[in-house]
């Protein structure tokens, strides 16, 4: 009895430590293909092990063109997915925040923001602390300067 309790708690304990452990490049092998087109599972995976390496993870996407993951830390990565897509991937909490900019040949781009459990299952607004929803409005703004900057050291 008394070891069976004991398996009970480590158990518990296990899958608590592995709950509070979760890393944005687990969420990110997990993420299901039909949330991002352009990169399979192989190309994710390839991103991440380029990155872990030093060297540039640049992959060959399904639409023929080149994807790169710009950074990645333990709760957000960053891929250029075409000249006019970007994607970052943020974990606040349990929560998956996926914000992709659209970017055009102007001053003007659109951001789109998606919420996700850390299983891909999709949510509505959840309860973000004001600290998490600046972070977001941060990061959509400056995809959309550096876009603007990238373009004006082109001309």
């Amino acid at each position: 009895m008394k070891k069976l309790i004991m398996v009970v708690l480590m158990a518990v304990t296990f899958s608590q430590a592995s709950a509070d452990g979760v890393k944005i490049r687990d969420v990110f092998r997990q993420m299901p293909d039909s949330l991002m087109p352009y990169l399979s599972l192989n190309n994710r995976l390839d991103c991440i092990d380029f990155l872990d390496s030093g060297m540039k993870a640049e992959v060959r996407n399904s639409l023929g063109g080149t994807s790169e993951m710009t950074s990645m830390a333990d709760d957000s990565l960053s891929i250029r997915m075409s000249d006019g897509l970007r994607v970052d991937i943020l974990l606040m909490d349990s929560t998956v925040v996926m914000i992709e900019t659209f970017l055009v040949d102007s001053i003007y781009g659109e951001s789109r923001v998606h919420y996700f459990t850390s299983q891909w299952k999709p949510l509505q607004q959840p309860s973000l602390s004001e600290v998490q929803e600046q972070r977001i409005r941060h990061l959509k703004m400056q995809n959309i300067v550096k876009r603007d900057d990238d373009l004006l050291n082109k001309r």
